[in-house]
């Protein structure tokens, strides 16, 4: 159907909700609404005296709307929402380069004038003695937007040109009624045993239609969906959806899709449960999937079946989520089941336990070739006992078997876990735990056997409330051939390396990230101290030794310190972090220390005061050095006065910011600087004026460039008038001393 057929649908459907509305006296609001924007930019550009871009824009909008909207016999039928109006938008732009005339891509017009058709049509009825619901609407409500500097790169940056050069404004068309017929609550007429017996059905169909030839990235979609959706028994539910999208554009991809369910999820496709009995409730349900299309990579058949279970008692809970899908496409027939089991409970006072079961199966028969199965079954059993003793104990297993295309993987995990409890100390807590795991893999690496040796400790101290002590101990051990197969769910291979120690890109060279490694033993051993002095003081310290001695490689040591300042009161508030990293490796030293700070200074409120920096600096062994600083401050003042209405008339602002790197490599350096120093003012001299300058100096080396920015701008501000008066000029000390100024201005009108 042409987008011009559905204009006329779309107003037959509005005209004859508007004779419905007719029909039914009820209450009516209705309104005159519209927008008027013009707006004209102004852009030059001189370098070595000549005139190197000569460009302006003029741009308008304009729009009209009515809208009226009301309920049907006060509400008790329904309502309607009804607009009608039109938006028409235009550009002129025109970008000229003097200093070469015959170039195409410096000298160009754009001009383009475009109107759009907005309507909304909605009407609901909505009966209170019937078990009845429709809601019909169309609507085509999308705004005129105007993209600026989308062609190329305008000017030296110093001042952004503003230039609009494309127009977005296309169909976008919405369309659509929903039926939903059936048992109300609620009902209190004498037919209300007779609409008992009507089953529920609800009839969805909506309509979307995208056209925008001329924008820059253009458009031309339609997407159908219907939907059919019948209650059979109880909460058993029947789907039917359909679902067509053209792409007159690209008709690869166009698609149609069929979707059949069966089972127990509702019209808003929200899954519902069955109590089979006081403590056991199901879901289940089917559903037939089929999607054709021009591009055999998205078109499959699929049939999947849902089976979900809860189980609770009183001393135990178990749940289920299992599905079972067969999928054909374009890489052959797929079949795959997902059975996982989740169960808790306790055993008394004093203990508690849980336990999953996970099972996944999937078989391929791909076009050419031979079949093959992938599977992964697991299995854990958790249990902690002793909860009102001095010491927990928490005993736990695991088993895992993994086989894929790559090899098969058998993994074994036992562990024991103990923790302190209150009956043991107020002042000490204590918490151990040791874990072995064993892989035995077949893949390509061969046949192989790996062990996985993990002990922890830890043990907290807190001699009163503002001091808090822990120290922290891992050692880890690993023998045999590593498989190199991480397509395990529970259990890990080499669990603890890949770990972030920082946000910087820098401190990020220091990760551990080498979990591929074979035998190694690693210790970490680490002492934390928080510490807050004054109620709004908060002061922590913290070292780490990580020793990494890796089979058949050299050593790999890590130290780290830590420390952390943090100091708020309602106008003064501060945060320091330091970190200072030594890593040696085979003899090779590297050393990185980072600071970060923020200060925030508020006295009150006129005054803010801000001040942020950053430090790196890293040296490595190889001889190379990088350091890096930036700096940023801002201080802001506002005048008050109170002249009937409280107000802020002045407003002053600064701001400077240092951003320095340095690189030494091989001798031979390399640093670039960059500063920039800004300062604006806000003056309001009435409530809707506003009076602004902004002033920017930059200086960037080794370049030596020198940048001067100013602007200066004037803006009205009604409730529905703006207006705007903008000037920029920026200077620049290069290719013989850049110059460019921007003129722009824009008034908006809205009733």
């Amino acid at each position: 159907m042409s987008v011009e057929k559905s204009h006329i649908r779309n107003i037959l459907i509005a005209a004859l909700g508007a004779l419905m509305i007719a029909l039914f006296p009820g209450t009516t609001h209705a309104r005159l609404s519209g927008e008027a924007e013009l707006g004209y930019v102004k852009a030059d550009t001189e370098a070595g005296g000549a005139k190197v871009l000569d460009a302006s824009s003029f741009y308008q909008r304009y729009s009209l709307l009515y809208s009226t909207q009301g309920a049907l016999y006060q509400g008790r039928m329904g309502g309607y929402d009804l607009s009608l109006g039109y938006e028409w938008g235009s550009f002129d732009t025109s970008i000229k380069d003097p200093s070469r005339p015959d170039d195409p891509l410096g000298n160009t017009s754009l001009s383009l004038s475009r109107g759009h058709l907005l309507y909304r049509g909605e009407f609901y009825l909505d009966p209170q003695e019937l078990p009845l619901k429709l809601k019909v609407y169309s609507y085509d409500m999308s705004r005129i937007t105007m993209d600026r500097d989308t062609l190329t790169t305008l000017g030296s940056g110093m001042t952004q040109p503003g230039l609009v050069t494309s127009l977005e404004n296309g169909t976008h068309i919405i369309t659509g009624a929903t039926l939903l017929l059936g048992v109300k609550s609620g009902l209190t007429n004498g037919y209300n045993a007779i609409f008992r017996h009507i089953p529920l059905v609800m009839l969805d169909y909506r309509d979307e239609i995208d056209r925008d030839l001329k924008s820059f990235t253009p458009i031309d979609t339609r997407l159908r969906r219907l939907a059919f959706v019948s209650l059979n028994k109880r909460d058993n539910w029947f789907h039917y959806r359909t679902t067509q999208f053209e792409d007159y554009l690209n008709s690869f991809n166009s698609f149609e899709e069929n979707q059949i369910q069966l089972g127990t999820v509702d019209q808003s496709l929200t899954r519902r449960w069955i109590d089979m009995t006081n403590w056991l409730k199901i879901s289940a349900d089917g559903m037939h999937t089929k999607r054709m299309s021009k591009d055999v990579t998205t078109s499959f058949e699929e049939y999947q079946l849902n089976l979900f279970g809860i189980a609770e008692r009183k001393a135990w809970q178990a749940r289920t989520f299992s599905s079972f899908t067969r999928t054909k496409d374009n890489l052959g027939i797929t079949l795959e089941r997902r059975i996982p089991l989740y169960a808790a409970g306790v055993a008394g006072q004093d203990a508690e336990w849980s336990a999953n079961v996970y099972s996944q199966e999937t078989d391929v028969t791909p076009p050419v070739g031979r079949p093959y199965t992938t599977s992964n079954i697991s299995g854990a059993i958790r249990a902690t006992m002793f909860k009102r003793s001095q010491f927990t104990l928490s005993p736990s297993l695991k088993a895992e078997h993994n086989d894929s295309r790559e090899g098969k993987l058998l993994s074994l995990e036992g562990g024991i876990e103990t923790a302190s409890t209150r009956r043991f100390s107020d002042v000490f807590t204590v918490a151990a735990g040791y874990d072995v795991k064993v892989f035995r893999g077949d893949g390509v690496r061969g046949s192989s056997q790996y062990t996985n040796h993990d002990a922890t400790l830890r043990v907290g101290y807190v001699p009163g409330p503002t001091v808090r002590v822990t120290f922290r101990e891992n050692l880890t051990a690993a023998s045999g051939q590593n498989p190199q197969n991480y397509s395990n769910s529970q259990i890990t291979i080499n669990n603890g390396f890949g770990g972030t120690v920082s946000s910087s890109a820098a401190a990020d060279l220091y990760d551990r990230n080498r979990n591929t490694i074979d035998g190694y033993v690693r210790s970490v051993s680490s002492a934390d101290v928080a510490w807050i002095p004054l109620p709004r003081l908060q002061v922590s310290f913290g070292v780490s030794q990580d020793f990494l001695s890796p089979d058949n490689a050299p050593s790999d040591s890590l130290t780290t310190l830590r420390n952390t300042i943090n100091y708020s009161t309602p106008t003064f508030s501060t945060t320091l972090e330091n970190s200072f990293w030594v890593r040696s490796v085979g003899g090779g030293v590297d050393h990185l220390i980072e600071s970060r700070g923020t200060i925030d200074y508020r006295p009150d409120k006129s005054l803010a005061n801000l001040l942020q920096y950053t430090f790196s600096k890293r040296q490595d062994h190889d001889g190379t050095d990088y350091q890096y600083v930036d700096l940023v401050q801002r201080l802001t003042y506002s005048f008050y006065s109170r002249a009937g209405v409280y107000s802020k008339p002045l407003e002053i602002s600064e701001e400077f910011n240092y951003n320095k790197t340095t690189t030494i490599n091989g001798g031979v350096m390399s640093e670039g600087t960059a500063k920039r120093f800004t300062l604006s003012a806000r003056y309001y001299p009435v409530r809707f004026l506003l009076l602004g300058v902004t002033s920017r100096f930059s200086f960037i080396e080794p370049e030596g460039v020198l940048e001067q920015a100013y602007e200066g701008v004037m803006a009205l501000t009604f409730r529905k008038f703006q207006a705007s008066l903008n000037y920029s000029y920026g200077r620049r000390n290069e290719r013989g001393g850049i110059i460019e100024k921007r003129l722009s201005a824009n008034v908006k009108k809205v009733f």
